[in-house]
Parts: C-alpha cells; structure tokens; sequence
C-alpha cells in the first residue's frame, strides 16, 4: 500500500512538472512588433499580467521577454506563459525552431520568483504594464513558430536553403491579419541639422509634428542602404544640400547606417522596399545588394565618413540612433521616440508615416505613405495550427496600436503578395 501511495505521487509530481513546462509556449521572430504582442496577451488575461525581461529598466522590452498570467490565458487551456526571444529577428521563427531537429535553440526567460512593479512612466512603452526586469534568459528551447514582418521570400536565399526554399516552407506559413509600416528614422543631430537645411524654422529637435518633420527621399535612403560606393557615403552634405533660401546644408561629419541583421524582417522589409531585393530577384531585375559592416565596419571601411553598424534586435538599432553623431536607419512605426532625447522620425518622400496623434498610421491606410507591409506568420505544425500565435494574431486586431492595423481597416494593400505594389483593393 505504501508503494502504491508512493508511486501515485510520483505519478502526480511528473504531471505537475508536465504541466508546469506546457504552460509556457516559447516564440521567436520579429522584434519590430514585440510591445504589441505583450499588449495582445495582456488584453488576454483575465488575472494579473505581468512582463519578466531580461534587460534591465522599464523603458522597453528588450529582446529576451515572456509575458506571464496568474491563469491561462483566454481560451488557451494550460498556457499561462509565452516567452519570447526575438534577438535576432524575423527569420529566427523558422531558423531556430523544432521544424529541423540539428537547429540551435535559444535562451528564454523562465523564472517568475522576481516581484514585478507596476511602471507609471508615460514615455515608457511598457507604461501601465507591471514589470520585473533583469531576469537572466537561460535555455537552449527549439521554439514552436512566431510572427515576421515580411513573409520568407523576402530573406536570403542562403537561410532559406536548410529548409527547400520558399516552397519548403509554403504550408508553414501565413499572413497574419494586419500589416504594419516603417518608418526612417535619424539621430537628433541629423533631425535638427536636417530641420536646419530644409528650412524648418520654428521647429526644434523636440518638436515631431508632422509639420515640423524634415524629409528624406526613397532615393537617398537607398543611395545610403546599397553596398555600391556613392557620394552619398563621401559627402552628408551634398547628400543633404541646403533646400530653402538662406539655409545651409548638413554640415559634414561621418554618418553612420544603423541596420539590422540579415535574419531581421525589418531589414529584409528595408531590402526589398529601397533596394528591390526579393529573393530571385537578381541584378537584372533591378536588385541592389544591402551595404553591411563587412565592408563598412569601423576597422575594414573604404572612407572614413561612412560606417555600418549592424544590430541583432530592434533596441540594438534604437541605440547605434540614439547614439551621438550623425545617425540613420529603420524602425518600424510602433515605436515611439523619448519626448526630449533620442532619435526621431523623418518624412519619406515628404509623407509623415510617424504622427502620435494619429497612432502612426493614418497615412499608410489612406494609401499615401507606402512603406508598409503585411505581416507573416510561421508554426511549426502548420499554417495556422499554433493557438497562442493564432490569439495573438487576433487579438492585435481589438486593440489600438502604433503603426498596426487590421487587414480590414484599410482599402489599399499588395494583394497577398509582398512583391506587388499598393494598390486600392
């Protein structure tokens, strides 16, 4: 009799622990809409929510997260958990997960012994959510899927090998049901240098109003992004010359290209809206291949007024911007600039995309501001099969976000192909 009591308790002990892994599903993928996720979850549970990251502070997320109920999460029976590792971006939904057995896993935040605190801090993305950070990521977990900012033929054909090509991955993958733009974005001395040259008078580095956002074409951004050697990495001010009488053009100094790894989405996105590299799409038609620091690093670059720094997540790429100097790169638009330090959103092609009053995304909805592309979703099982992607994906869709909305809320789009134009549906 003891044996059975023992034995049944064992028995009990193993589910318990069953239970207790299954209740956290492990995510990987863009870090471009990452705060919007956690809001997604966060619209989802019916308890205490709560943020544990690995980074420290509370004015972002950071790349490694996992947003965490007291009980499950509406109508996603036994998880209570979903962690999140997008440090590499987009493309590590499908590089680091179980849909080949030989990929490296990644590290998770899994432990929720820290007190989280309530953040009261308007500037905060993660104001109003209670937070407990420097939690150490620890693991090495193949993940079930995650979401992309663009779908896989926007990627290199060498990371797509492993897995067949875009036709390996076809039944895998989705579009998810919203679409999100990005937005240029420049360091403060570049916003106010360019406020300067296009003769924005009245207008300061804290000001982001539309009205007050110089701007930046689709050309010279590519002129910077493309590997080519051009004038535009010689010369900041002939690249930015004096637009307006009495002004003065961008005054010289070295600029730097704040990118993303070749995994990320939101360079992939950058890749294919500046430069037209889709995969197979080679240079007679039209490709432009992206500048990297492999050949404008800061020990191995050909000039010394042109540098690239590339970052593995989305808050890497906020701090090369935030950086001083001359800085420029892409974000997507749910993020928010500080409101007295930091980086700044610029016009392109003399649109605003970024415009806080509007939730950044007013124009790219009435089909005038075309940096903008619907979003991918990859599961392991199968398109569509994963529930906690599935949840999230609806619930992006109830809530209001930054630089986000729903396949229904706008009449234009590409028409289920990210290689197409926007056009009126």
């Amino acid at each position: 009799m003891k044996f059975t009591k023992i034995a049944l308790a064992v028995v009990a002990t193993a589910a318990i622990a069953g239970q207790a892994q299954a209740a956290t599903t492990f995510l990987s993928g863009a870090s471009a809409t990452s705060i919007n996720y956690v809001k997604s979850l966060q619209s989802l549970c019916g308890g205490d929510f709560a943020v544990f990251k690995e980074s420290t502070g509370t004015t972002s997320l950071g790349n490694f997260f996992t947003a965490k109920c007291s009980q499950d999460f509406t109508d996603l029976a036994g998880v209570d958990a979903v962690a999140f590792n997008v440090s590499g971006g987009s493309y590590t939904a499908i590089q680091n997960s179980s849909l080949l057995p030989t990929n490296a896993g990644l590290k998770f935040v899994q432990d929720f012994s820290a007190t989280p605190v309530l953040v009261n801090d308007p500037n905060s993305v993660l104001n109003g959510i209670a937070v407990a950070a420097g939690v150490t990521a620890t693991g090495s977990i193949q993940t079930e899927g995650g979401f992309l900012d663009i779908e896989p033929a926007a990627f290199d054909a060498s990371l797509l090998a492993p897995f067949g090509g875009v036709e390996g991955l076809a039944d895998k993958v989705g579009f998810a049901n919203f679409s999100q733009a990005f937005g240029v974005a420049v360091s403060n001395s570049l916003y106010t240098a360019l406020q300067t040259a296009q003769g924005l008078t009245g207008c300061g580095a804290n000001d982001m109003t539309p009205a007050c956002q110089p701007t930046v074409s689709r050309a010279q951004y590519a002129s910077i992004a493309t590997s080519s050697f051009n004038t535009a990495k010689t010369s900041i001010s002939t690249l930015f010359p004096a637009v307006a009488p009495g002004t003065t053009a961008v005054p010289a100094g070295k600029l730097t290209l704040c990118r993303r790894a070749s995994t990320s989405g939101t360079q992939a996105a950058s890749n294919q809206f500046f430069l037209n590299n889709l995969t197979g799409n080679g240079p007679n038609g039209g490709l432009e291949a992206p500048a990297s620091s492999v050949g404008y690093g800061p020990t191995n670059g050909i000039v010394a007024t042109f540098e690239v720094k590339e970052g593995a997540g989305t808050s890497n790429a906020r701090d090369c911007l935030n950086a001083a100097g001359y800085g420029i790169g892409i974000l997507s638009l749910e993020n928010v600039p500080a409101a007295t330090t930091g980086y700044r959103f610029v016009k392109l092609n003399r649109v605003e995309g970024f415009d806080a009053a509007k939730a950044s995304k007013a124009t790219a909805i009435a089909g005038e501001y075309e940096f903008a592309f619907q979003s991918a979703k990859f599961s392991v099982g199968g398109a569509g099969t994963n529930a906690v992607i599935e949840a999230i994906d609806a619930g992006l869709t109830t809530i209001s976000v930054n630089g986000l909305w729903g396949s229904g809320d706008s009449q234009f789009g590409r028409n289920g192909n990210n290689a197409n134009v926007i056009t009126k549906q």
